[in-house]
């Protein structure tokens, strides 16, 4: 499964939960994966970071005969607009034909509560977001990819690290991908059965 992933050629079934720390390819392997995009149809690629590149897109697809109209970019910038655009991604889907569904730093908005929320709001809005996009994952057996951060503490003297809000995104995840550092220019990427170590490169993502 990783290594169709990551040569962007197949996209797991289910929900996808990608967790890394920052610069580790998690947004490259988003865009890497519109490699796959079947003929007539779209990728729906929710920007909750807001950081998408057109240029760094089409750098990663332009080999690959992809129409860049064909990969649609909805930007959050906060947790409303992320709760409402991704809760009503049915009305999209009525429309269009669907590859797959990335949402690109899933918990970015819902780790600091605002001071007016509630201290559970937050993680309420983060479960309904993840149960509706399992019923989606399912019952219109579309492919979901989550990229999530990491949050870093010290056991034993070692650094370890765990994905944000991990507890709510594991529970609605089929498939749990950690990324780490190995080395100067060299990432592994984990899930429960394989590894992968790639490293980035102009065109995305390379397998080494």
């Amino acid at each position: 499964m990783l290594q169709e992933l990551f040569k962007g050629i197949k996209t797991p079934r289910g929900i996808t939960h990608i967790a890394g720390p920052p610069n580790s390819g998690k947004t490259t392997l988003l865009y890497n994966v519109c490699r796959n995009i079947r003929k007539n149809e779209k990728a729906i690629i929710f920007d909750c970071e807001m950081n998408f590149s057109a240029q760094r897109l089409q750098e990663i697809v332009i080999n690959n005969e992809i129409n860049l109209q064909d990969i649609i970019i909805i930007r959050t910038p906060e947790k409303n607009s992320q709760f409402l655009n991704i809760m009503k991604l049915h009305n999209f889907l009525a429309q269009i034909k669907c590859s797959f569904i990335a949402i690109n730093g899933m918990t970015n908005h819902f780790r600091i509560p605002d001071k007016e929320d509630n201290v559970m709001l937050p993680h309420k809005m983060l479960a309904m977001q993840m149960a509706y996009l399992n019923l989606i994952s399912k019952k219109l057996r579309i492919p979901i990819l989550l990229t999530n951060q990491v949050l870093y503490r010290t056991v034993n003297k070692r650094k370890k690290f765990t994905p944000v809000l991990n507890t709510i995104i594991e529970h609605y995840s089929d498939n749990a991908i950690m990324v780490e550092l190995l080395n100067k220019g060299i990432w592994r990427a984990k899930s429960k059965n394989n590894e992968v170590l790639y490293k980035l490169v102009r065109t995305g993502i390379e397998i080494v």
